[in-house]
């Protein structure tokens, strides 16, 4: 047989032997195997060893027949402190009345000498295996029950027997629900049943329980004593005995009451503050028509003022072109009465009337000509000054229509994003009714929790 190295260093022996050579020889050999030997030479010492180390001692190697104290005489006294150490008694006598003393201590081994190591090592090994599991054992239920604290300490626990009576509910569960634990024990798990939750699905617990030995999950309403719910995502398991037989059932709930109240709170709020935005967007809509219907009558009036500035410029302008046609007409005339009055000057009998008509043409001339001059002047100057304050204004409105139309293109949008408030408001709609489906069929719903990881051996 195969020795594991690493069990038996994990092993701690008293070896009691009065034997000098045995002991040294023997002891020298196991300090190689185990983690730590003690060594005494007779019962006595190896009692008063035993009461210093015990702590650290997993495994008592005794001879039977030493002075002071016999191996079963120590023995007898080291179980009236631990009645769990293991021993294994070596001896040179094979007599009956020996083995029955090592039966009644419990002896776990009973070697006659000479000792064969090799038988010795199979038996310690043996025994180290047994006592690395015990050890493994006793971590994991220490783990275990850890475990169970947090559960215990952060979700309702109930358990129930074959019958599926409650037998055990924690203080969460008091403390969520308002029962005393003497107000549920013995009451069926049904007892805790919601009006509005389906029965079926505690027909479904019991036949996963009772009948096919599965865990049961899912979403449960259950009642309070003030007659309120609380809802819950449930995990129940069967517990069983050592032969396999169903004993009852330990069920783990996690409260969702108050994170499925908070999703409802925000999806109200989301509802109304839909509606308010559509209501405003309502009555804004009324507002907005009201400006754009303005806007668009101040920019019919702008457009028809520009068409009568222009008009306007363009009448001043015919003035001129008019008035440049006419001063040329009056210096053509002028042209050809200088001409008549030069030819006038040869002919000597020209009366002084004729002179005098002459000279007040002249002079009525150079007035008119002083006049036209003056006249196309101004009106040269009025004209530029009216096309250029007429340009200044297009452009002022120009820019003026192009800001209104900017704003009517705003207002565009506004009543494009009142026709997606329009459809979120619809879609608003049809989440209440999911909503509202959701809440019917609450407890069909499934959830996986915590208690998978902690209890996944129990499926």
């Amino acid at each position: 047989m195969a020795f594991d190295k690493e069990v038996l260093k994990r092993l701690r022996a008293l070896y009691v032997e009065d034997d000098d050579n045995i002991r040294n020889e023997l002891s020298s050999l196991l300090s190689n195997f185990f983690g730590k030997i003690y060594v005494a030479k007779d019962g006595k010492e190896g009692l008063e060893t035993y009461l210093e180390n015990k702590e650290n001692i997993d495994v008592i190697i005794s001879d039977i027949n030493m002075p002071y104290l016999t191996g079963i005489e120590m023995i007898k006294k080291i179980r009236e402190t631990n009645k769990d150490i293991s021993v294994i008694f070596t001896t040179a006598y094979s007599d009956t009345a020996y083995l029955a003393d090592a039966i009644k201590l419990k002896v776990y081994e009973y070697i006659v000498k000479p000792i064969d190591i090799r038988n010795l090592l199979v038996v310690l090994n043996e025994l180290a295996t047994i006592l690395y599991q015990n050890d493994l054992i006793a971590k994991q239920n220490i783990e275990l029950e850890k475990y169970k604290d947090v559960i215990d300490a952060n979700n309702i626990v109930i358990k129930t027997n074959e019958n599926m009576q409650i037998t055990y509910v924690n203080e969460l569960f008091c403390k969520t629900t308002g029962f005393s634990k003497e107000e549920l024990l013995g009451k069926e798990l049904n007892f805790l049943k919601h009006p509005d939750t389906d029965p079926q699905i505690y027909k479904d617990i019991y036949s996963s329980i009772l009948n096919s030995n599965k865990e049961w999950k899912g979403r449960i309403k259950n009642i309070t004593k003030e007659n309120g719910y609380y809802v819950s995502d449930t995990y129940v398991i069967t517990t069983t005995n050592d032969n396999g037989t169903i004993t009852g059932s330990f069920c783990v709930q996690n409260d969702i009451t108050e994170e499925l109240n908070k999703k409802r709170e925000v999806q109200l709020a989301l509802m109304k503050d839909k509606g308010d935005i559509f209501i405003k967007s309502k009555a804004g809509s009324a507002e907005q028509t009201v400006i754009i219907n303005n806007l668009k009558a101040d920019i019919n009036e702008l457009e028809r003022e520009l068409v009568n500035l222009r008009v306007e410029r363009d009448n001043y302008l015919y003035k001129v072109e008019k008035l440049s046609k006419d001063n040329k007409k009056l210096r053509s005339d002028l042209s050809y009465y200088i001409s008549s009055s030069e030819k006038n000057k040869s002919v000597s009998n020209l009366t002084l009337k004729t002179n005098k008509e002459n000279a007040d043409l002249k002079i009525k001339v150079k007035k008119l000509n002083a006049k036209l001059e003056d006249t196309i002047e101004y009106y040269e100057k009025k004209c530029k000054q009216i096309e250029v304050n007429s340009q200044i204004e297009i452009d002022e409105l120009e820019q003026e229509l192009h800001d209104i139309k900017s704003k009517l293109g705003k207002i565009e949008n506004a009543e494009v994003l009142t026709q997606k408030i329009e459809y979120w408001k619809e879609k608003a709609k049809s989440e209440a009714k999911k909503i509202e489906k959701l809440e019917r069929e609450i407890m069909r719903s499934s959830d996986k929790g915590l208690i998978d990881k902690l209890f996944g051996m129990a499926k």
